[in-house]
């Protein structure tokens, strides 16, 4: 997928790839952007989610959408159907769960989606912040709860690499090509002559799939509930604009180009040979670059008592 991926060798802390992996050998055939790679969970990783808990999360977490959706084999279904006002103290707010209609929907066939747990769960986000702070990349968790024999999504590609981790039922995954080159987004849908694996993945099992690698999953007879650990790492794209906010600081805010277009052209060419000169901090574009990570906090210490 391009020389700037991140390498095979675990940078940093190798105890963080220990939380999610349960055994050295396996993580040792990791490749980053290669081939998807079937691996054993750790115990850790195994105890993350659990179907109590996200029965618990719908009613009495207070989600509203979109930190949780349903949808059909990837058709979404429309949040007035599952969603109510809640009244909060004086305050109304819309777009939240109402438990009973979402079950509802779900045994009509939809699959539940839960996106930001490492926002609202202390034990995903401290996997995912530490994740985050090893590969210097944003680190983010989906839940899927898919019924018995529904596809959880149509087929599609993620501009991330993930690591799915079933944590009950099973879920037969049907892996596409890795799109050519760099020039692709994830509307690319694979075709079905471009299937190249197809794993079932029990609990207790995890999967990486690498970024860009079409798949789409079909649960089993008891259905499935699995995490996604996404690890998204920067674009190129994200360094020339962390780069252009820096240079722009040369030009005062209400420079600006003549109102017709006589020398405009030359008044272009100083433009670009001031950008040229100007001074270029790269510490700072890495910082710059790093705070859109998104990381999550760790939970900070109430002042009292102490």
């Amino acid at each position: 997928m391009g020389d700037m991926e991140p390498q095979h060798e675990m940078d940093g802390d190798a105890s963080v790839w220990g939380r999610l992996f349960g055994k050295q050998d396996e993580l040792d055939s990791l490749e980053w952007g290669g081939s998807a790679l079937r691996f054993t969970l750790s115990e850790e990783a195994c105890a993350l989610i659990s179907r109590q808990q996200v029965e618990s999360w719908l009613t009495y977490g207070n989600l509203r959408y979109p930190q949780f959706s349903l949808s059909h084999g990837g058709e979404p279904v429309h949040p007035s159907s599952y969603t109510r006002p809640r009244i909060i103290g004086e305050h109304r707010h819309t777009g939240c769960a109402d438990p009973h209609r979402v079950a509802a929907i779900i045994d009509q066939g939809a699959t539940l989606s839960m996106t930001g747990i490492e926002m609202w769960d202390g034990r995903v986000a401290g996997l995912c912040a530490e994740l985050g702070r090893t590969l210097a990349a944003r680190v983010q968790a989906i839940a899927f709860l898919t019924p018995p024999d529904r596809y959880g999504s149509a087929p599609h590609r993620d501009a991330a690499h993930v690591f799915v981790v079933q944590a009950e039922g099973t879920k037969r995954w049907t892996l596409y090509d890795l799109p050519t080159g760099d020039d692709w987004t994830a509307n690319d849908m694979p075709g079905e002559d471009t299937v190249t694996r197809e794993i079932e993945l029990r609990a207790g099992e995890g999967l990486y799939v690498p970024m860009g690698m079409g798949h789409r999953a079909l649960a089993g007879s008891q259905g499935s509930l699995h995490l996604s650990v996404i690890v998204t790492t920067p674009r190129l794209t994200d360094v020339v604009q962390a780069w252009a906010a820096q240079v722009s600081a040369v030009f005062g805010g209400q420079e600006r180009l003549r109102i017709n277009r006589e020398g405009r052209a030359d008044a272009i060419r100083e433009v670009l040979r001031r950008i040229r000169e100007a001074p270029v901090d790269v510490e700072a574009l890495v910082a710059a670059i790093e705070a859109g990570a998104s990381i999550p906090d760790v939970a900070p210490s109430l002042p009292w008592p102490r």
